[in-house]
């Protein structure tokens, strides 16, 4: 089956190399975005047929969902972009996909689970690197060790690449949320220390010192795994690692827009952007760890192309053609709960070894 999707943000930096990166693997989407001309010249450049509707137009975002049985959503930040959008989808009975990592706006999508039921309409954010490799392995993990009780998951960019423009906003919009400290104790979510808390990871070759990180696992892995103990880390470049830590401290200031402006217009020279070179120059590794209460451990490791776009736009394409073919249930799920543990290895380049 061929079933059509829409990418709406199609213009975006993400967006746009997903579209490129669908076309190249003969998918057909419809472009989808408020800006006529930069969607209009994108769908020139690709031949595709595009859509233009801006999210403040229900009857323009109806149209736009006609004849389509699933969204990409690749216009963030996500917390102000969201309702709109799986509004239109549950109206439309249209499956809904974002490549989100913000843990409040897949807090607000859980709320929508049981008129999702209703519609038939499958709710599934974070098909990105937000967070189909992470929570792929957290159940791969719950897998090899069903009696766990802590999980611990992390990452590093091996490369030269920055962060997507959209995902270094959107971390910047989050500061006042308090996201980038967030862990699960327990079963509850709670901040971890302002200052951050360090751990030393082997990803494969050799140790590496990460830090703790809010990452969309705490919720996600979470309602796949029913795990209670989960933290996530990452490991940072020197001065990421101290803006983030000046960030926590800071938080209340970053509750003023006029505060996250500043910061995204002073970002540091290589934190934000990338070039398709420095994109095929870069790997991504991923390593998680189950303990029980018995002392019982396992951990696994996830090898695979760079994140931000790259490892993305694979997964988010290949979750978008399972929902479009009809390979979708309805209600709010995560990557690993529609598609199982092994989904992330249906990504090309990524491998996964488990350590004994």
């Amino acid at each position: 089956m061929n079933t059509p999707f829409l990418i709406y943000g199609a213009n975006g930096f993400v967006g746009a190399a997903i579209a490129h990166m669908a076309v190249q693997r003969g998918e057909r989407p419809i472009l989808a975005g408020r800006n006529q001309t930069k969607v209009a010249a994108l769908a020139a450049e690709l031949g595709l047929d595009y859509r233009v509707a801006s999210l403040d137009d229900p009857a323009a975002l109806d149209r736009a969902l006609a004849d389509v049985s699933a969204v990409l959503h690749c216009a963030g930040p996500y917390l102000y972009t969201y309702r709109p959008m799986v509004e239109a989808c549950l109206r439309a009975g249209v499956h809904y996909l974002d490549i989100t990592g913000e843990i409040p706006v897949y807090q607000a999508l859980a709320e929508y689970d049981a008129q999702a039921r209703a519609r038939g309409v499958m709710l599934l954010p974070g098909v990105g690197f937000d967070v189909v490799p992470t929570d792929c392995l957290a159940a791969h993990l719950k897998r090899r060790l069903p009696s766990a009780t802590r999980l611990t998951l992390a990452f590093h960019v091996d490369g030269p690449v920055g962060l997507p423009p959209g995902t270094a906003n959107t971390m910047i919009e989050l500061i006042p949320h308090g996201q980038l400290t967030l862990r699960r104790r327990a079963g509850r979510l709670e901040p971890g220390p302002l200052g951050g808390h360090t751990r030393t990871i082997d990803f494969g070759e050799g140790p590496v010192q990460t830090t703790l990180f809010g990452w969309g696992d705490v919720f996600m892995a979470y309602r796949s795994t029913g795990i209670p103990n989960i933290e996530d880390y990452l490991a940072l470049p020197d001065a990421t690692r101290g803006m983030v830590t000046i960030a926590n401290l800071l938080r209340p200031i970053f509750a003023l827009p006029a505060a996250r402006e500043l910061m995204k217009r002073t970002l540091p020279p290589g934190v934000v952007g990338s070039t398709e070179d420095e994109r095929t120059r870069t790997r991504t590794r991923v390593w998680g760890e189950v303990v029980d209460d018995a002392g019982r451990r396992c951990v696994s490791r996830l090898h695979g192309p760079e994140a931000g776009v790259v490892w993305t736009g694979l997964a988010a394409l290949a979750a978008t053609r399972n929902a479009a073919d009809g390979d979708a249930k309805p209600g709010f799920q995560t990557a690993s709960l529609a598609y199982g543990p092994d989904f992330a290895l249906a990504c090309e380049g990524v491998t996964r070894e488990d350590l004994e």
